[in-house]
């Protein structure tokens, strides 16, 4: 089991809360977002209390539905960073970098 530091652990709640607060101004029940992230409403409850079980994409896309930045709010502004981290990425040492594995499947 993943063991997470204090710091995780609070940024976690702190974002938790949030996604809660900018849903509730946008008067938005919990259901209303479970249905547009197609999850249980159990899982917004244990999004916005920020338990660190919820994947980390429904907590984007929640982040992305109430309102809240992500890196940053213009497409154009995200594409150049993707390509910027790319970029290097592509500069590290070849030992840091994850190797394409080849799936056998004969078998």
């Amino acid at each position: 089991m993943l063991t997470l530091s204090a710091r995780t652990v609070i940024t976690l709640e702190v974002f938790g809360h949030m996604i809660r607060a900018a849903r509730l101004e946008r008067k938005m029940p919990q259901a209303e977002l479970a249905e547009r992230l197609g999850v249980s409403r159990q899982t917004i409850s244990a999004l916005e209390r920020g338990d660190a079980k919820v994947a980390v994409g429904a907590v984007f896309e929640a982040a992305t539905i109430v309102g809240i930045p992500l890196l940053t709010d213009n497409a154009r502004d995200l594409q150049r960073l993707s390509t910027t981290v790319a970029h290097l990425a592509s500069l590290l040492p070849e030992r840091a970098r994850t190797a394409k594995v080849e799936l056998d499947n004969d078998f």
